[in-house]
């Protein structure tokens, strides 16, 4: 069973949000899914509806060693087909506080009740608290893994560096390797200081941050007030889109053994070059790829091949133009923008049908990609040669500024 902790010791971060709305879509897919709320607040019982006064034992009665022996799903809430939650109370506060010789057992006692639920299901995420304490270290000894949210504002940026030190240390406790990535979260692409947080955790993270965002939609508070994942809520809409996203990418990771998990480093070189080349950023500080850059064109409106799509050459600069939806946010970034992926908005041409920036360049050879909903790609309309290999596209487009007749 993947066991996937997600944690961050600030609040506000989109964690338990994160939690039940991959929780759900999971499910949604056809795993068997189980999400565990490991925060005495129980926001996951919240989110999903479970009425707080009808909760007897969860992850409370886990902690405190009631549940040995117990059928685990005689514990869970099952909150849908595929879908079942292991849900928390006040009173798990009280087993973060306990210390002493009982300490290390406890600790173990979140792996064992997992480890008795595995052919029951096939995925588990752990909601943790905002706290580094025992009941994090806790979901961290029973993971194979950890997605780190962290909210692209300023304050969130100094505290991902103490995050992830923090972390790192309390991974030493575990005495083994423990994959962990970091996902920017609640995420404004019009946000100029936000696009310059996001640039900056690809620099210091790289390659442990997911080459995705997750956006501030509404969606997601108004499904958490009904309590409802916002598949339910919002089907087929752009927060949904969003996990869905983040999900496919998961998917893609390796997904090691719990008590055997690997580094990347371990990973076979065949294997490795494949994960490496989906997180790192290209050559001379090009932004990571977006891995799910067709799939959204391929939710566009119908694509008419006579507008000229792609990158054209205008007499007031190079026109990009793009198919799209209104309600999406595309820009372009690229050599003559310091890849800022905000600084150069594609606007919306209601004549045209499409998104178009008219960019004056001098002439030259410049490399380009397009960014769709805040995830960087190549111009799915500008088709380049192999690069210097030979054997496969690069993840940027490239245009050739010709000089004017009067400057050749």
């Amino acid at each position: 069973m993947r066991t996937i902790a997600i944690v961050n010791q600030k609040g506000g971060c989109g964690k338990t949000t994160t939690a039940i709305n991959l929780a759900a879509l999971s499910a949604k897919r056809g795993s068997r899914t189980l999400l565990v709320d490991m925060d005495p607040q129980s926001h996951c019982a919240a989110g999903l509806g479970i009425p707080e006064e009808a909760i007897e034992g969860g992850s409370t009665s886990v902690m405190r060693g009631e549940a040995d022996g117990v059928d685990p799903t005689e514990i869970c809430w099952e909150i849908g087909h595929r879908f079942h939650v292991l849900p928390s109370t006040v009173l798990l506060s009280a087993v973060e506080a306990r210390s002493g010789d009982e300490t290390i057992e406890v600790q173990s006692r979140l792996g064992t009740f997992l480890a008795r639920c595995r052919g029951r299901f096939d995925i588990c995420f752990i909601d943790c608290p905002p706290a580094l304490g025992m009941l994090t270290f806790s979901a961290l000894r029973a993971a194979s893994e950890a997605i780190i949210p962290v909210e692209t504002g300023y304050f969130s940026l100094k505290g991902a560096r103490r995050q992830w030190s923090t972390i790192e240390a309390l991974v030493r406790r575990l005495g083994r390797p423990l994959p962990r990535w970091i996902v920017p979260t609640i995420h404004d692409p019009a946000s100029g200081l936000a696009a310059k947080i996001l640039e900056t955790l690809t620099q210091e993270f790289d390659p442990h941050l997911a080459p995705l965002v997750i956006r501030e939609h509404e969606s997601l508070r108004e499904a958490a007030s009904l309590g409802q994942p916002v598949c339910d809520f919002d089907p087929g809409g752009s927060a949904e889109r969003d996990f869905a996203a983040l999900l496919d990418w998961m998917d893609g990771l390796p997904q090691p053994e719990l008590g055997a998990a690997r580094s990347i480093a371990e990973v076979p070189a065949s294997r490795a070059g494949e994960i490496l080349s989906r997180l790192r950023t290209g050559q001379n500080g090009v932004p990571p790829p977006a891995q799910h850059l067709e799939p959204l064109h391929a939710k566009m409106a119908p694509v008419d091949q006579d507008r000229d799509y792609g990158a054209v050459m205008t007499t007031l600069g190079v026109r990009f133009r793009q198919p799209g939806r209104p309600d999406q946010i595309l820009a372009v970034c690229g050599d003559f923008n310091g890849w800022s992926t905000s600084a150069t908005p594609l606007r919306w041409n209601t004549a045209a049908n499409a998104f178009e920036a008219v960019v004056p360049l001098p002439p030259g050879t410049y490399r380009y990609q397009l960014v769709v909903d805040g995830r960087p790609g190549p111009d799915p309309f500008n088709e380049d040669a192999p690069d210097e290999t030979g054997q496969e596209r690069s993840a940027t487009s490239t245009v050739q500024v010709e000089p004017a007749p009067s400057e050749a």
